[in-house]
């Protein structure tokens, strides 16, 4: 059977879409893994799938609801510009770390949640085949 990694970002909304697709794969006998900052983790887990820790330093536990009480006290140019920061430094993150962390843990596949871009570019760099979801 195949092993498939998931990439999505850590809030509810994108892991209430991937992690039941991710359950579903494992149902039919494959191995699947999300990879993720430390927030994705505990409802990764909840879900019965394998989680592999990226961006730990960078995203300690709880840095997405910090990111979220930030945004939630700007408006306009100034949350637009708080957003597109996260985004870069989120890719940044994303670029140095998970092409080793998918390379070492066998993932054959990626599933790439849409707004995940970079998951994109990572399988193509790493010359696996992935989906956008």
């Amino acid at each position: 059977m195949t092993h498939f990694g998931l990439i999505c970002p850590a809030e509810t909304g994108h892991l209430n879409t991937m992690l039941p697709l991710g359950r579903e794969l494992q149902q039919r006998g494959h191995q699947v893994t999300l990879f993720g900052i430390p927030d994705a983790q505990p409802k990764t887990q909840v879900a019965g799938l394998n989680f592999w820790a990226i961006g730990e330093s960078d995203y300690p536990l709880g840095t997405s609801a910090e990111i979220f009480t930030q945004l939630g006290e700007l408006s306009g140019l100034a949350a637009l510009q708080c957003t597109i920061s996260w985004i870069q430094k989120a890719a940044t993150m994303f670029f140095k770390e998970a092409p080793e962390a998918i390379k070492k843990s066998g993932v054959e596949a990626l599933l790439v949640e849409q707004v995940s871009r970079e998951g994109e570019a990572v399988a193509e760099f790493l010359n696996i085949p992935f989906i956008t979801v």
